[in-house]
């Protein structure tokens, strides 16, 4: 086959067309990158949101230590208008290893902690039964961080541990650096 012969072939055309695909694909996806991004702002807005705040100026502290046993602290935001903490930790211990992260809202009074909500912020694929976990059973972790995994959400045990390992590490870190 000759160079003209294989310029003019079926394949060569097919090569083309899938070229032609892949870069229309990826310049797409380069523009909706972009226009759909969401910034570290907007983030901590759907944080505060999800445990049910409204804050005009939040505060994001310097993390001291991130690393616990059984999770890691990705965000610390003082609320000045409530007192509160808004905690980001992520938990493993979950299905196949997996983690989930969540947002704790702590409270602090006299070096007594208290958890006021829990709520999910995200996810590993891996845990497949996380529509089990209910905000009645995030509420049970928030009132009792000891609570065993098997009743926060019944089959979803590996995942109720990772969330209850999420708060433990964020009340760990409460302790350690701000009661």
């Amino acid at each position: 086959m000759t160079i003209k012969q294989f310029l003019q072939s079926k394949i060569f055309r097919c090569i083309i067309v899938l070229l032609c695909i892949a870069l229309v694909s990826g310049g797409l996806l380069a523009i909706l990158n972009d226009v759909l991004a969401v910034d570290d702002a907007e983030l901590l807005q759907r944080g505060l949101k999800s445990v049910g705040i409204q804050e005009s100026n939040p505060q994001e502290l310097e993390i001291q230590k991130a690393d616990y046993d059984n999770g890691t602290i990705i965000q610390v935001i003082f609320l000045p208008s409530t007192g509160d903490y808004l905690i980001k930790a992520l938990g493993k211990g979950g299905f196949q290893q997996g983690t989930v992260t969540v947002y704790a809202l702590a409270h602090i009074e006299e070096a007594n902690v208290s958890i006021k909500k829990v709520a999910i912020a995200d996810y590993a694929s891996s845990q497949t039964l996380m529509s089990k976990i209910t905000d009645a059973g995030l509420q049970k972790v928030a009132d009792d961080p000891s609570i065993a995994p098997n009743q926060i959400a019944t089959g979803a045990t590996y995942s109720s541990t990772a969330i209850k390992n999420a708060v433990n590490t964020a009340i760990s870190y409460i302790n350690d650096y701000l009661a």
